[in-house]
């Protein structure tokens, strides 16, 4: 399947959407990078950051492993204090708490909504259709999201992993976020979202139409 285009997205006949957030509505790794490297500069100076890097990609792995498919294995904080009892911190789960709070404070603070997106959600509204977030993540952070990009009134409902239990492409996802919307049949409903396998796959699972978005090939 080819990434398509958010204004090549026919809505007409739906009664509702799904959507990813991360990498769907904004840009994921440039927020990324930025928040990451505000917690190397502040936390870990006496460290190269390839190096910090390269511990924060090993100890996300970890919890990854040991967590998933909870949303809690997308826990920047346990990753944190992965790193710092790695290093043998004194309180690493008190410098993890900062760093998490350092890590989402800049992240959300440099969010910006994705200009595609933007065009997508207003032809949404002017169809009155109610959109329903999908995202593998922590409710609370991607709530912060959601404010931050300035949607808080624009979207009906949110489905996280830590509320439903299991990742994408579990169908569980998705089914949750069409029973949130009150809607039974799969062509009732379209999936957006980044990713291949989570976002599409993941959907077509259950018959329901989806789009993969690239973001890069929006701009």
């Amino acid at each position: 399947m080819s990434v398509c285009s958010y204004s090549n997205i026919q809505l007409s006949g739906l009664r509702g959407v799904l959507m990813d957030l991360d990498d769907t509505l904004y840009n994921y790794e440039k927020n990324h990078e930025y928040a990451l490297r505000k917690v190397h500069d502040e936390l870990f100076l006496g460290m190269e950051y390839l190096e910090f890097s390269q511990l924060y990609r090993a100890a996300r792995s970890a919890v990854t492993r040991r967590l998933s498919p909870q949303g809690a294995c997308r826990s920047r904080l346990f990753a944190f204090q992965n790193i710092f009892e790695t290093l043998g911190t004194s309180q690493p789960f008190v410098k993890a708490y900062v760093a998490d709070e350092l890590y989402w404070d800049n992240f959300i603070e440099n969010m910006v909504l994705a200009p595609a997106a933007e065009a997508f959600l207003m032809r949404c509204e002017q169809m009155e259709l109610p959109i329903c977030i999908v995202s593998d993540m922590t409710a609370h952070v991607q709530i912060r999201k959601i404010e931050r990009l300035g949607l808080a009134a624009r979207i009906a409902h949110l489905v996280t992993s830590e509320e439903v239990g299991a990742e994408k492409p579990d169908p569980r996802m998705f089914q949750a976020g069409m029973h949130k919307l009150g809607i039974h049949r799969p062509e009732d409903v379209i999936m957006i979202g980044d990713s291949l396998e989570k976002d599409v796959i993941g959907a077509q699972s259950l018959d329901i139409r989806a789009f993969q978005i690239s973001l890069a090939q929006e701009c």
